[in-house]
């Protein structure tokens, strides 16, 4: 049987809906929307100075038992889905750039530094506001997609869930008892967590001159056995 991983914007939601631009108008394809993001700074974003602000991203499945591998990487947004691009340029210009603004991208949580650039992905389900995004200080549980120009960017270089992500619903988020890197747990499993919580950024340094829409697939890979 096979097993479907859920991406939602809430533990144990439904599928992410933001209405995804298409052809350059509102489509019917859906997705995230990280809004506005302007030089010096990230999205989402709250307040700059106290490093407020994030995607929330789960990921939960409807397995009988758990599924292993459970890595992320960034791709090519009309190549991963098939959908039309809705962007300012091409889907394959807007990967290229988003891996090139990790590659040279800075490692401040809250882009004090100017200098800080592309998506980033924080698997600690459970970091403070100060933590967040702490990539100088935390670099095993915040990732850069194209750090070193080779890291996050394709299936062979996926970046693994950690176990730091691992969560469950018990009228409250809890962390997984006893979490696994690369694991989660079917419904209702409290040992390896039901849900991985993710949180995620894009940045853009403060000298960037490239605006516009950007589209980029977020590609989330598993192993499950029925």
């Amino acid at each position: 049987m096979a097993v479907t991983l859920t991406v939602s914007e809430v533990i144990d939601g439904a599928e992410v809906n933001d209405t995804l631009l298409d052809g350059g108008d509102p489509g019917t394809y859906e997705g995230i929307d990280f809004g506005l993001v302007v030089n010096n700074q990230y999205a989402p974003l709250t307040d700059k100075a106290l490093n407020t602000g994030h995607q929330d991203i789960y990921l939960h499945h409807d397995g009988a038992n758990k599924i292993t591998d459970v890595k992320v990487y960034l791709g090519d947004y009309t190549v991963e889905t098939g959908n039309p691009y809705g962007g300012a340029r091409d889907s394959a210009t807007d990967y290229a750039s988003l891996k090139t603004l990790g590659q040279n991208s800075g490692s401040s949580k809250n882009n004090a530094d100017g200098l800080s650039g592309g998506l980033w992905i924080d698997m600690d389900a459970d970091a403070t506001t100060t933590n967040q995004f702490d990539q100088a200080n935390f670099p095993a549980l915040v990732k850069i997609f194209g750090d070193a120009g080779t890291d996050g960017i394709d299936a062979a270089s996926a970046f693994t869930i950690v176990g730091d992500a691992m969560v469950y619903d018990s009228g409250g988020e809890t962390l997984a008892s006893a979490a696994v890197d690369g694991e989660i747990g079917e419904s209702g499993n409290t040992t390896l967590g039901d849900n991985a919580h993710l949180k995620s950024r894009i940045y853009i340094p403060a000298t960037y001159t490239e605006g516009g829409y950007y589209q980029a697939a977020m590609v989330f890979l598993f192993s499950a056995t029925s």
